[in-house]
């Protein structure tokens, strides 16, 4: 059973969480220094989130507006698998081997923004925490 049992739910801890990590201060410019727009393709729940920091500051689209925008980079994943990954526990390179993550445009880019996304996973933990959420 997946860990978020609705779009909303979803929406509300993933998609809330990377509107507030887009502009936080630690990190807003190494979002904008990776001048990439992506979008994560979550399934079980659906959700669609874009993450567009080819402007300043970075912009989060949600929904319909995030499926409609131009990106770089597409992440397909589970939502636990995208939960996974923004706690920290997840080995990226192993994902993507074994298809746990498909990525759709430049591999090589998405890999050189994940040391700059090290402070966002605590950030995660942190946000799960204030929200009273179980992170498991």
């Amino acid at each position: 059973m997946p860990l978020f049992s609705s779009t909303e739910e979803a929406a509300a801890t993933l998609g809330k969480f990377i509107e507030n990590v887009a502009v936080d201060p630690e990190l807003k410019a190494k979002w904008v220094s990776s001048n990439v727009a992506f979008r994560m393709n979550y399934t079980d729940p659906e959700l669609v989130i874009v993450l567009d920091a080819s402007q300043d500051p970075p912009v989060v689209r949600q929904g319909d507006a995030a499926k409609a925008s131009d990106v770089e980079i597409e992440l397909f994943m589970d939502t636990d698998t995208g939960h996974k990954f923004w706690l920290g526990d997840l080995n990226v390179p192993m994902a993507l081997a074994r298809r746990k993550i498909k990525v759709k445009g430049p591999v090589g880019k998405l890999l050189q923004l994940l040391p700059a996304m090290q402070p966002a996973f605590i950030k995660y933990n942190e946000y799960l925490a204030a929200q009273g959420f179980d992170r498991k």
